[in-house]
């Protein structure tokens, strides 16, 4: 090239060409906190650590890194999990020590023996603390469903059983030699009696471990939530029936007085009174007696299939959230001052102490929603501070139902399912959508889907119990849609690759290096302002490479236009699908489910090739019920197997395990009468029922087999053994109910969990121990002939 023409070359810049300045990412989403946006951060913990712990070493971090931040900044913890973690724990350690001093007092006034009392109070801390070794040694931590099913009334019944022979062993040689004991005496006497009752005590405390083995088959979530509760209880019971042949003896050959009781202790006398009159009532009236446990059973039954059923009981967490949902063409703009109203309007609540939103999809996509979308949190001040409301103080259910309605009424172009932070995320885990119940219709076209999800959700809100219904899809929005012109392109020889890489650099832009500041790094991305990218004109103009240094307009190489069509499409099972979203109030999972389903099937006729699938908690209640009932009679045979192993009789096997049906309609009876449907808790309360149950029965019959080897036989056989054994069979049936019922009442966080498993147990004990004394001796006297044991020599 001649050099006066190279004087007139010129260096293109990219400034030339193009706008060069800072720019932002396309926004996905937002954060705000009452009514203000701000910047919202979430963390993540690792599989298998423990939560309080982590979040406990999070908050120091963020106490450490808010001292560095530049002045103005600072760092607001909006939800610690930690915080719901400590409520339920303190729930557990209430109820605990408070079943702890019943089951003391239920002693001393049974016992009547302070030093009695004491020494069987003695194994609840010892075998808590083994508890807590083995616990740490295996890495199970202490959390709501760990420790929520200990109770101390259980943990003592073999020391009961034992001491309690003691007592009675002490008291007969101090009367037949007419004087106190001495210490060499009393040791003997400990030692005699103890291997006396080994049988029924230590047999009796191996069934109650041995029935809660099949619960360590569970899989799935409540396999993670009972396996725990199994392996502690186990881990305690076990611990406490060690102690009951080890401690307790040693203690009682120590502390026990040599003498007998000048009286029984007046709670005693008048059980006796009462007791031995109806006991000759009954066995004077057998035939009444045996009709009358079988009729119980029959109605427990019957009574059982009337029970609702959910998967577990849901727990109060303290805090609300609400999944909001606007029309999916709504701008990312519009959707976050409808956030910050939404907030506005919660915070008017007095009861209210913060709300904030997430809103859309975050830079790290792990909860990835349309900008339509938004979680709203809810957190609520101490209870002790909130207002009345008409006289009294309304419940957290009540205020949140306020809230919603005020929403709704307030906040247009918007729907929203109330649930709580914690509920909504596992309800998301397991099915993919965040309410209690999922109503999934699957097909091929979205529109169809659309349609039929529609009318079902018609059909389920008419249904009692139906708080929340709405539909997945939230309809089209405009979309631009580009097809490339086939036929011009092919005359040109350009692939449509070219028009498509074209509109994607344009509209999405593309990475063609970075910017480096310091350690920092920034991507260079090469795209359309902002202006012309919304410019239908301008883009049609876009050019679209075809050959070196030739373009032509996009217009020329493709068709635009704008179109409504679905922001996003879900598929499950190589289908697509649409749901419907359901929380229910008021009722139990299991019946509104039922009714839901006959209602779709009678009303809403399914296209070809269309079908329903329902999930969510019904389904776990299904798949974790069909195992419990698979699981519970290997329990029972479990039971058997373990009693006849021990008795060596079958007629003696079916006495004592006679004791099981009844139980089970106690608990069953409870449950009605408390307005408590069939949960995955109250199954596993009636496994450990059936365990509990046989406990007394093993105790009377092995104590009837021992006075039938001393040749005495007829009613005096059975009344003798009845009055003997009254008070081990009071005192283990009344310390386990006693145990139980802080549990039982309480409302406080957590209980929830606890309250159906305490419920059942504390029936079915009640109407055992109703059996074991009244029923059990009627049916050992008839069968009193097929049972003999030779006379003692």
């Amino acid at each position: 090239v001649p050099i006066k023409s190279l004087e007139t070359l010129k260096t293109v810049r990219i400034g030339d060409v193009a706008e060069v300045g800072l720019g932002r990412e396309l926004r996905t989403g937002a954060g705000s906190v009452a009514g203000r946006e701000e910047v919202i951060g979430s963390t993540f913990m690792l599989t298998g650590e423990n939560s309080r712990a982590v979040s406990n070493r999070i908050a120091l971090r963020l106490k450490q890194i808010e001292k560095d931040l530049p002045p103005g900044n600072k760092i607001q913890v909006l939800y610690n999990r930690s915080d719901l973690v400590n409520a339920t724990l303190k729930t557990v350690q209430h109820n605990l020590l408070f079943g702890a001093v019943l089951v003391i007092i239920i002693l001393l006034l049974l016992i009547g023996s302070t030093r009695a009392a004491f020494i069987t109070a003695v194994t609840i801390p010892l075998s808590l603390l083994f508890s807590f070794i083995v616990m740490r040694h295996f890495g199970i931590s202490g959390n709501l469903m760990s420790l929520g099913a200990l109770d101390f009334g259980i943990i003592v019944d073999g020391a009961i059983i034992v001491l309690d022979n003691c007592v009675r062993v002490i008291s007969d040689r101090s009367r037949a030699l007419n004087r106190a004991l001495t210490k060499n005496e009393i040791q003997t006497a400990v030692f005699e009696a103890a291997v006396e009752i080994r049988k029924a005590a230590g047999f009796g405390e191996l069934v109650i471990v041995a029935v809660f083995l099949p619960i360590f088959a569970l899989v799935g979530v409540e396999g993670k939530m009972f396996r725990p509760m199994a392996a502690v209880f186990s881990i305690a019971v076990t611990s406490a029936l060690v102690l009951s042949f080890t401690t307790v003896p040693a203690l009682a050959s120590f502390l026990m007085l040599g003498q007998a009781s000048d009286r029984e202790p007046w709670l005693m006398r008048k059980a006796s009174k009462y007791y031995e009159p109806l006991l000759q009532w009954c066995l004077s009236h057998r035939k009444l007696v045996i009709g009358g446990a079988t009729g119980l059973v029959i109605i427990g039954i019957f009574l059982f299939t009337r029970l609702g059923g959910e998967f577990l009981p849901q727990l109060d967490e303290g805090s609300n959230n609400f999944e909001i949902y606007r029309p999916a063409e709504i701008s990312a703009d519009q959707s976050i001052e409808l956030e910050k109203i939404s907030e506005k309007v919660a915070l008017e609540f007095s009861e209210v102490a913060n709300a904030f939103s997430i809103l859309g999809t975050a830079e790290i996509a792990s909860d990835p929603m349309g900008i339509n979308q938004a979680d709203l949190y809810i957190m609520y001040k101490n209870k002790k501070d909130w207002p009345l409301f008409n006289g009294r103080i309304r419940s957290k259910n009540e205020v949140a139902e306020a809230i919603k309605h005020k929403l709704e009424t307030e906040v247009p172009a918007q729907k929203q399912l109330l649930s709580q932070p914690i509920q909504m995320r596992f309800n998301e885990l397991l099915e993919g959508t965040k309410a209690d119940v999922t109503v999934k219709v699957f097909g091929d076209d979205l529109d169809e889907l659309t349609e039929v999800s529609r009318k079902i959700a018609d059909t389920i809100k008419k249904i009692k119990g139906a708080a929340d219904v709405d539909v997945e899809v939230r309809g089209k929005s405009p979309m631009l849609k580009i097809y490339p012109k086939t036929e011009a392109l092919n005359k040109l020889g350009v692939s449509t690759n070219e028009v498509l890489e074209a509109v994607s650099t344009a509209l999405a832009g593309e990475e063609t290096g970075y910017l480096y500041e310091g350690v920092r790094r920034y991507p260079i991305v090469v795209r359309l302002n902002e202006n012309e990218r919304a410019d239908l004109n301008a883009l049609k103009n876009l050019p679209v490479g075809i050959a070196t240094n030739a373009t032509v307009p996009l217009s020329k190489a493709a068709t635009l236009k704008f179109e409504n069509a679905y922001g996003s499409i879900s598929r499950e099972q190589s289908k697509r699908r649409a749901a419907v979203m359901i929380n229910i109030r008021g009722r139990d999972t299991e019946s509104f489910v039922n009714e839901a389903k006959k209602a779709v099937e009678t009303n809403i006729k399914m296209p070809v090739g269309y079908f329903v699938e329902w999930g969510g908690n019904f389904r776990n209640l299904e798949e974790a019920r069909s195992r419990l009932f698979l699981l519970t009679p290997i329990a029972l045979i479990l039971v058997l197997m373990m009693i006849y192993a021990a008795f060596g009789s079958l007629t003696e096997t079916l006495l004592i395990f006679s004791g099981v049906p009844l139980a089970l309609v106690g608990g069953v009876v409870a449950l009605i009468l408390r307005g408590l449907p069939f949960s995955i808790s109250a199954g596993v309360g009636f496994i450990a029922l059936s365990g509990i149950a046989v406990l007394n029965g093993v105790v009377l019959v092995n104590y009837y087999n021992q006075l039938q080897a001393k040749g005495i036989s007829g009613v005096a056989l059975v009344t003798q053994g009845a009055l003997v054994r009254l008070r081990p069979v009071l005192m283990t049936a009344l310390v386990d109910v006693f145990g139980f019922l802080p549990m039982m009442l309480s409302a406080s966080e957590g209980a929830e969990v606890q309250r159906p498993l305490a419920t059942v147990v504390v029936g079915g004990v009640i109407s055992s121990t109703i059996l074991t004394l009244l029923v059990l001796p009627v049916i050992y006297k008839i069968f009193e002939s097929k049972i003999r044991r030779p006379i003692a020599n």
